[in-house]
């Protein structure tokens, strides 16, 4: 479905719609973001690489705060997305990986 830009939208049941569609592709774009974070565990484990890369943490969240503000969105709500997005995937390594 293609999604309609906001304006296009003449009642809050199209609105409705439009939204639910694009929660659906968000979730189908965190699905494939996990695929490569579940690979990233692997990757790690085969590299002998730490769990959690302090450095790699800060350059995405700062690359995230940089997009967010050149597309309008609030780089610290972006952030703490992101930050609840990585805190579940450090816990899927130690989880996956404990003997």
């Amino acid at each position: 479905m293609e999604i309609k830009p906001p304006n296009d939208c003449t009642t809050m049941a199209d609105l409705r719609v439009q939204i639910d569609a694009l929660d659906e592709k968000l979730i189908d774009l965190l699905v494939r973001r996990r695929g490569f974070i579940d690979r990233a565990v692997d990757l790690k484990r085969i590299e002998n690489l730490p769990v959690r890369t302090t450095n790699r943490v800060k350059e995405v969240l700062e690359k995230v705060r940089i997009n967010a503000a050149a597309k309008g969105l609030d780089p610290g709500l972006a952030a703490d997305i992101w930050t609840t997005l990585m805190g579940p995937s450090q816990q899927r390594y130690v989880t996956h990986h404990r003997i």
